[in-house]
């Protein structure tokens, strides 16, 4: 039986959190929806643990950073809701392992000062899953610069620590796509960038993730993208073919693209 249980692309946009977005959450229900969907689907398949890539936490461009501290906690105070807030036991034996396994194409990861909250890129997922009554184990990690094959790579090692300690998991890639989808989109407009989001969501649907991993950095950039190293990550995790794959929702309504999908 495989250990990997679910491989999941969830956005992160903290105006998804009603204790954050208030009235701005009507702009969000597919996401909404389609998050508490997955994060049933997730808990009803009772993984022991929830491996998590995240673009927003402490970043070593020469490393895949993870955190160690035993219980991991992270909250919406930035965002002006204090009382949000999500704590899990982190997965120390599963993060040696995979250390031990990344060593010799990684260099082994680098581990996060003691201490370092989790970054909205977790605690968003996290906190649809903690409401859907998840309270197994977490590993947090933050991507590097390595290239896309190198990221699916990793994900392969992940599923190999998976099935070295019979460890049954569930991997969360958290990515928000393009974020200059409109003219009034955060990191401002780009006309090609919807393009980015098209191909992700579409060959999800296929299954076809070779033409995910051969998107031009080009255009990764004139998206302004911050999860494609993340789906890499799940990509390889699924050993580059289809597990489930299923687009749940996709909606752009601050011109930044949310994806709920799994692969």
């Amino acid at each position: 039986m495989d250990n990997v249980l679910i491989t999941a692309i969830c956005p992160h946009p903290p105006i998804i959190i009603p204790e954050v977005g208030r009235s701005e959450t009507g702009k969000v229900e597919q996401t909404i929806l389609a998050l508490q969907k997955l994060s049933d689907k997730i808990v009803k398949a009772n993984p022991e643990t929830v491996i998590i890539v995240t673009p927003h936490s402490y970043f070593n461009p020469h490393f895949f950073n993870v955190y160690m501290d035993k219980v991991l906690t992270g909250n919406f105070a930035n965002f002006g809701a204090p009382t949000a807030k999500v704590t899990f036991e982190n997965d120390i034996e599963f993060i040696e392992n995979l250390d031990i396994q990344s060593k010799e194409f990684f260099n082994g990861l680098n581990k996060m000062p003691s201490g370092t909250s989790l970054d909205h890129g977790s605690t968003v997922p996290l906190y649809y899953l903690n409401k859907a009554g998840y309270n197994g184990k977490i590993v947090v990690i933050n991507y590097s610069s390595f290239a896309p094959e190198k990221h699916a790579y990793f994900g392969q090692v992940i599923r190999r620590t998976a099935h070295t300690l019979n460890r049954k998991i569930a991997f969360v890639a958290s990515a928000d796509l393009s974020h200059r989808l409109t003219q009034s989109a955060p990191a401002g407009y780009d006309s090609e960038a919807h393009f980015f989001d098209e191909i992700i969501a579409d060959n999800v649907s296929k299954g076809d993730y070779s033409a995910i991993m051969d998107i031009h950095h080009e255009l990764r950039e004139r998206a302004g993208e911050c999860g494609f190293n993340s789906i890499m990550v799940g990509v390889g995790v699924v050993d580059k073919k289809p597990q489930s794959n299923e687009v749940l929702s996709y909606e752009a309504p601050f011109g930044v693209g949310y994806l709920v999908a799994t692969l």
